[in-house]
Order: structure tokens, then sequence, then C-alpha cells
């Protein structure tokens, strides 16, 4: 009975790896599917139109929305994920560390829920709005440095919460500690480029993905 016990718990376990790892692959998949939705639909200029002359964007309005929310929902399975990967972390030893990095990547990554929802209601009225008056709303710009403030924030503290698990994994050996490494360089380089004026918006997904790829990996 108690190997029997030990059996059901261990796969239990196992179990989480594979939710954690996929729900950290699936944030960045969700935003790759975005990005060819936008080239599919010939959308990119409309994007690029965000930060010059937003009644450029106007035609593109239905597709911006689409691609948008998308962004804020490819946030939601990487906090989950995050969520686990700290749970599995702080399970092997290194509960403080977890808590921290897990407490920050939901802060951060409410920033980005919050930046998608933002782009989604007022840039897309706003757009329209200087494409229909030949003006964009007074009230547009102050509320965009706002969001945009918000979300440089939460752009940085995904890289601390990256660099605090990339150092968990190193101390608690869940993963192989050259992942460790992998993660905290990463991170800093990513903190270098931000300072160099060097991002995108998809940049907090990617290390996660492959965190993710590796706890599915770990299952074999």
């Amino acid at each position: 009975r108690r190997k029997r016990e030990a059996l059901d718990i261990n796969r239990a376990f196992w179990t989480e790896y594979r939710v954690a790892g996929g729900l950290l692959v699936a944030g960045l998949l969700i935003g790759l599917l975005a990005v060819v939705i936008m080239f599919a639909r010939g959308a990119a200029p409309g994007f690029a139109a965000v930060g010059g002359a937003l009644e450029e964007m106007a035609p593109y309005a239905d597709t911006f929305r689409l691609l948008n929310g998308m962004f804020a929902v490819a946030w939601v399975p990487l906090l989950l994920g995050s969520v686990l990967l700290a749970r599995l972390l702080a399970r092997a030893g290194e509960e403080q560390l977890a808590l921290l990095a897990a407490t920050l990547a939901l802060m951060t990554g409410m920033t980005g829920v919050l930046h998608g929802a933002f782009h989604v209601g007022l840039t897309t009225w706003a757009a329209e709005e200087a494409a229909r008056a030949g003006s964009i709303p007074a009230i547009y710009r102050p509320l965009r440095a706002w969001a945009d403030g918000f979300f440089r924030l939460g752009y940085v503290g995904s890289f601390a919460a990256m660099a605090l698990f990339g150092w968990a994994i190193l101390r608690t050996g869940l993963l192989a500690r050259s992942l460790g490494w992998v993660v905290i360089g990463w991170s800093v380089l990513c903190f270098v480029g931000w300072l160099a004026g060097a991002g995108a918006p998809a940049v907090p997904f990617i290390m996660p993905a492959v965190v993710g790829v590796a706890l599915l990996w770990r299952q074999t």
C-alpha cells in the first residue's frame, strides 16, 4: 500500500512538471501565433503606426484589437506556469527564492495584461477618432504615457524574476545547472539591452518557454 501511495505521489509530481512546462511554452506560442496573424493580414504597417500617426492604424483596428487581446491573454499561461515552477522549486528546497520569483513574476506579468488591454480599448479608440476627426483625443497621450511606463517597469521586472528563477534552479538542481546559468545570463543580457534601447514585447516570453521545454523534456 505504501509503495502504491508513493507511486501516486510521484505521478502527480511528474504531472506538475508537464503542466508547468506546457503553460510556460504556451505563452510564447500564443505570441508567435499573433505575429503570424499580423503578417498574414498585412497589418504590420498599422502596428508600426502606434508610435506615430495613429490614424494610419485605423484600417487595421479589428486586427489590432485581436492581436493585442492575444498579447494580453499570452501572459496568463506564463503567469500560471511561473507559479507552478515556483511550487516545484519550493518543493525542491528553495521556498523563499521561489516565492520571491513568483511574486515578482505575477506583479510584472499583470503589467503585460493591462498593457495589452489598454491597446485593445483606448489605442484602437484613439486611432479611430484620429481617422475620423483628424486629431488624437487629448486624454490619450497622458494615459498612454502611464501605460507605457508601467509596462516598462514590468518588462524589466520580468528579467529580474527570471534571474531569481535561474538562481533557484542553480541552488536546487531541479533542472540542469547549465540552464540556471543560461537563465541568469539571458536575464542580464536583456536588461543591458533594455538600457541600450533594444527590446521587444515578446522577449519576456522567450526564456520562460526555454525553461518550459526543459520541464517537458524532464519527463523522459
